[in-house]
């Protein structure tokens, strides 16, 4: 997607995008003010904060090797460390945002497409230290940067796959009870997103939540988010334009789509 088609969703986001004061149902407003209006800062944040500035600092260079829908960033296969932690990762409000919703929900198991360089996966184990982490990453410079990461953490809940999502993820889900969380950061097309969705579908729970990164980052992934959002397990989803959220909650008798400001 051009910069400026980017821009104009983001401006029909903001109009349409509503706060708790416009918010009726109590399970929204909850998640709303517990999650977003909250700035409480938690204790992991101050060490999170501290890893996030060392990778912007970071000259490393490292050989990319792309194996998803590629990057509207970097134009080749060459990048920094540092590049990387500035355009590649979530922002530090997303990050929290994922810390406080795993936090809030405690999933036993959470799954992670795009490991990248390992900072979101840190902030989802460091949020909740008894479930189990797993991502996966297809890139093996980025792999290993990640690994390097969690072992200096000593955050021993992660467990990194080394992978093709297509082959990877298949594998994963047949070894894991259930699917409680699973974030989805890479790959973003069409139809790789409803494969993984659709997958994923085997393993949800009834307090399930499916997070899907960059859902307006092209017309593909546009698409992909608002089937998502319709298919008749899915009974309410969250728009935060950088991020949407789904549950599968049967107590939620009514299908219902909210666009949140943030």
């Amino acid at each position: 997607m051009s910069k400026t088609r980017l821009a104009l969703k983001y401006l029909q986001y903001k109009m349409n995008a509503c706060t708790d004061h416009d918010l009726h149902s109590p399970f929204v407003y909850n998640l709303y003010t517990e999650l977003i209006r909250n700035k409480h800062q938690y204790y992991d944040f101050e060490t999170l904060n501290q890893v996030r500035n060392q990778l912007l600092q970071n000259n490393t260079s490292l050989l990319i090797e792309d194996l998803g829908a590629g990057s509207k960033t970097f134009h080749n296969n060459r990048r920094y460390i540092k590049d990387i932690a500035a355009h590649g990762i979530s922002q530090k409000k997303y990050a929290e945002f994922l810390y406080r919703l795993a936090n809030k929900f405690a999933p036993a198991t959470i799954v992670e497409l795009g490991t990248s360089l390992g900072l979101t996966t840190l902030y989802l184990a460091k949020a909740c230290p008894r479930s189990r982490v797993y991502t996966i990453e297809g890139s093996e410079s980025l792999f290993n940067t990640a690994n390097s990461i969690f072992s200096q953490q000593k955050q021993t809940n992660i467990e990194t796959i080394r992978g093709n999502f297509d082959t990877a993820f298949p594998e994963l889900l047949k070894s894991i009870p259930s699917l409680d969380l699973l974030y989805i950061d890479g790959n973003h097309a069409y139809e790789p997103t409803m494969r993984y969705f659709e997958s994923a579908l085997s393993k949800k729970t009834n307090s399930s939540v499916f997070i899907f990164d960059d859902i307006y980052w092209s017309p593909g992934m546009e698409k992909a988010w608002h089937e998502i959002r319709q298919h008749p397990e899915v009974t309410l989803s969250l728009d935060l334009f950088y991020i949407g959220i789904i549950f599968f909650r049967k107590e939620q008798k009514q299908k219902e789509h909210f666009v949140l400001r943030y």
